[in-house]
């Protein structure tokens, strides 16, 4: 269900080919800036109501990463 609904956030937020989206890939392979994921990050707190801390988000390096941290906060 989280993999499923941020595969979706991810087709609505950010411009990327999602046919290509690789949950385990690195991040910085996305090929999307900074702010671009600054603004996802933040809609993904919104949507499940919670907040990363800055530590975390350092830690963060894939997609299942963040996954992981959702379902560790629920």
């Amino acid at each position: 269900m989280i993999r499923e609904r941020l595969e979706e956030l991810a087709k609505e937020n950010l411009d990327i080919n999602i046919e290509d989206l690789d949950f385990d890939g690195k991040i910085s392979d996305l090929d999307i800036d900074s702010i671009d994921l600054v603004d996802f990050i933040m809609v993904i707190e919104d949507e499940f109501s919670i907040e990363f801390s800055d530590e975390e988000l350092d830690e963060i390096e894939s997609l299942s990463d963040i996954v992981s941290l959702i379902e560790s906060k629920n």
